[in-house]
């Protein structure tokens, strides 16, 4: 059986490389003061603060700025103290469990901020959210199953996934669309649903087609 050390992270994403060099280039410069815990905390925060201005909007589009600040802040911590920790030989499976707990809740936290916005309704917020919950399950379910944690599908992981929410916000102020005038089911709505069901079964044939190479290998090299 392969150990957990082995496990390897798929970063498959377009953005990844140039990530990742970033990431590495600001680790170097690292004051030994900030811990990734810290950074962990960062990233809760800078979500708080994305979720906080995207409601905001609903009374004033001064918020609108902060938007992307606070995504910036959440990615700015989330991507590093993963990287960090590795580097300090800090890297523990307590500490992991909460990086990942800290990011799965900062990441619910705008989804469902978006719902509160003008730029979302809350029914579309929660197809998101849907969505967002099996893809990262199914990463999960993976790293067990096949020792790989694969950090992005079709070339969008959680960095190009972060700058199309601040995108989406910008995009939907240019555009005029206002989702607490709507009323029912708006053509935004029946869009992201249909995306959605597409998503889905892209996903449940990836499942399938893992579901085969994990019992091809057992059948092949035995248990």
């Amino acid at each position: 059986m392969t150990s957990a050390r082995n496990r390897s992270q798929h970063h498959q994403s377009f953005l990844a490389p140039g990530e990742q060099k970033l990431v590495r280039a600001i680790i170097a410069e690292m004051p030994q003061r900030v811990t990734p815990l810290f950074l962990t905390k960062l990233g809760l925060f800078g979500s708080i603060v994305a979720a906080t201005a995207l409601i905001g909007c609903r009374w004033s589009l001064l918020w609108l700025p902060l938007v992307p600040v606070g995504v910036f802040v959440n990615w700015f911590g989330i991507a590093l103290d993963g990287p960090l920790a590795v580097q300090r030989g800090e890297a523990r499976p307590r500490l992991g469990l909460v990086e990942h707990t800290y990011d799965l809740f900062s990441q619910i936290l705008i989804i469902v901020a978006f719902g509160l916005s003008p730029f979302l309704t809350i029914e579309a917020a929660f197809i998101v959210l849907i969505c967002y919950l099996l893809f990262s399950a199914y990463t999960y379910i993976r790293a067990i199953a096949r020792h790989v944690q694969q950090m992005a599908y079709i070339g969008m992981g959680a960095t190009e996934f972060r700058i199309l929410m601040v995108v989406w916000a910008f995009t939907a102020h240019f555009l005029g669309i206002d989702a607490t005038m709507d009323e029912g089911v708006s053509s935004l709505d029946a869009a992201i649903a249909i995306l959605a069901v597409i998503a889905v079964c892209g996903l449940a044939f990836k499942a399938f087609s893992d579901a085969r190479r994990v019992a091809m290998d057992e059948n092949g090299h035995g248990v």
